[in-house]
Protein backbone atom coordinates (compact mmCIF):
# COMPACT_ATOMS: atom_id res chain seq x y z
CA UNK A 1 0.00 0.00 0.00
CA UNK A 2 2.44 2.38 0.87
CA UNK A 3 4.40 1.58 -2.57
CA UNK A 4 1.58 2.32 -4.35
CA UNK A 5 0.87 5.75 -2.46
CA UNK A 6 4.46 6.99 -3.39
CA UNK A 7 4.36 5.66 -6.73
CA UNK A 8 1.19 7.74 -7.38
CA UNK A 9 2.70 10.79 -5.63
CA UNK A 10 5.78 10.58 -8.00
CA UNK A 11 3.70 10.35 -11.02
CA UNK A 12 1.55 13.26 -10.24
CA UNK A 13 4.73 15.29 -9.85
CA UNK A 14 6.06 14.21 -13.05
CA UNK A 15 2.80 14.85 -14.59
CA UNK A 16 2.61 17.98 -12.85
CA UNK A 17 6.09 19.24 -14.08
CA UNK A 18 5.58 18.66 -17.33
CA UNK A 19 2.49 20.49 -17.66
CA UNK A 20 3.42 23.86 -15.99
CA UNK A 21 6.90 23.19 -17.77
CA UNK A 22 4.87 23.45 -21.22
CA UNK A 23 2.92 26.37 -20.26
CA UNK A 24 5.99 28.65 -18.90
CA UNK A 25 7.89 30.74 -21.06
CA UNK A 26 11.69 30.25 -21.46
CA UNK A 27 12.73 32.84 -19.28
CA UNK A 28 10.42 31.67 -16.40
CA UNK A 29 11.98 28.11 -16.67
CA UNK A 30 15.74 29.43 -16.96
CA UNK A 31 14.30 31.02 -13.30
CA UNK A 32 13.15 27.97 -11.70
CA UNK A 33 16.07 26.20 -12.97
CA UNK A 34 18.29 28.87 -11.38
CA UNK A 35 16.69 28.82 -7.89
CA UNK A 36 16.73 24.60 -7.89
CA UNK A 37 20.01 24.68 -8.58
CA UNK A 38 21.20 27.32 -5.88
CA UNK A 39 19.07 25.35 -3.49
CA UNK A 40 20.98 22.29 -4.28
CA UNK A 41 24.04 24.18 -3.88
CA UNK A 42 23.60 25.18 -0.89
CA UNK A 43 22.47 22.02 1.19
CA UNK A 44 26.05 21.12 1.59
CA UNK A 45 27.25 24.60 3.00
CA UNK A 46 23.96 23.90 5.54
CA UNK A 47 24.92 20.63 6.25
CA UNK A 48 28.61 21.78 7.42
CA UNK A 49 27.19 24.65 9.01
CA UNK A 50 24.71 22.33 11.30
CA UNK A 51 28.04 20.16 11.94
CA UNK A 52 30.37 22.76 13.15
CA UNK A 53 27.67 24.27 15.48
CA UNK A 54 26.66 20.66 16.94
CA UNK A 55 30.38 20.32 18.02
CA UNK A 56 30.03 23.86 19.50
CA UNK A 57 27.64 22.90 21.71
CA UNK A 58 29.23 19.39 22.97
CA UNK A 59 32.76 21.18 24.06
CA UNK A 60 33.15 18.59 26.00
CA UNK A 61 33.24 15.83 24.00
CA UNK A 62 36.13 17.63 21.66
CA UNK A 63 38.44 19.38 23.93
CA UNK A 64 41.76 17.57 24.66
CA UNK A 65 43.44 16.93 27.94
CA UNK A 66 46.93 17.81 28.77
CA UNK A 67 49.43 16.24 30.73
CA UNK A 68 48.32 17.13 33.98
CA UNK A 69 44.81 16.29 32.88
CA UNK A 70 43.88 19.70 32.42
CA UNK A 71 41.72 21.14 29.70
CA UNK A 72 43.38 22.74 27.28
CA UNK A 73 41.59 24.95 24.62
CA UNK A 74 42.17 24.63 21.11
CA UNK A 75 44.85 27.85 21.56
CA UNK A 76 48.26 26.65 22.02
CA UNK A 77 50.04 28.49 25.11
CA UNK A 78 51.84 31.76 24.53
CA UNK A 79 55.54 32.05 25.33
CA UNK A 80 56.77 35.67 26.02
CA UNK A 81 60.44 36.29 25.59
CA UNK A 82 61.46 39.64 26.51
CA UNK A 83 64.99 40.62 24.70
CA UNK A 84 67.72 42.46 26.41
CA UNK A 85 70.01 45.27 25.25
CA UNK A 86 72.94 43.85 23.01
CA UNK A 87 76.12 43.13 25.09
CA UNK A 88 78.51 44.81 22.23
CA UNK A 89 80.79 47.23 21.99
CA UNK A 90 80.64 48.03 18.37
CA UNK A 91 78.07 50.74 17.80
CA UNK A 92 75.23 50.55 17.27
CA UNK A 93 72.12 51.51 14.59
CA UNK A 94 69.92 54.22 15.98
CA UNK A 95 67.17 52.33 16.24
CA UNK A 96 68.53 50.33 19.10
CA UNK A 97 69.28 53.69 20.91
CA UNK A 98 67.84 53.91 24.47
CA UNK A 99 67.04 57.42 24.24
CA UNK A 100 64.72 59.54 22.02
CA UNK A 101 67.85 61.81 21.30
CA UNK A 102 69.73 59.08 19.18
CA UNK A 103 67.86 60.13 16.23
CA UNK A 104 65.88 63.17 15.79
CA UNK A 105 62.52 62.20 14.24
CA UNK A 106 61.62 64.38 10.88
CA UNK A 107 57.70 65.21 10.13
CA UNK A 108 56.16 65.87 6.55
CA UNK A 109 52.58 67.24 6.96
CA UNK A 110 50.83 66.68 3.57
CA UNK A 111 49.08 70.34 2.79
CA UNK A 112 51.80 72.33 4.34
CA UNK A 113 53.92 74.73 2.22
CA UNK A 114 57.72 73.88 2.40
Amino acid sequence: MRRAVIAISFAFAVALAVVVGNRMSTEAMAVVVGVVCGVAAAMPMSALILLVSRRREQPEAFTQRGAHGSHHGAYPPVVVIQGGTPTTTEPLPPYYGSSPEAMPRHFHIVGEED
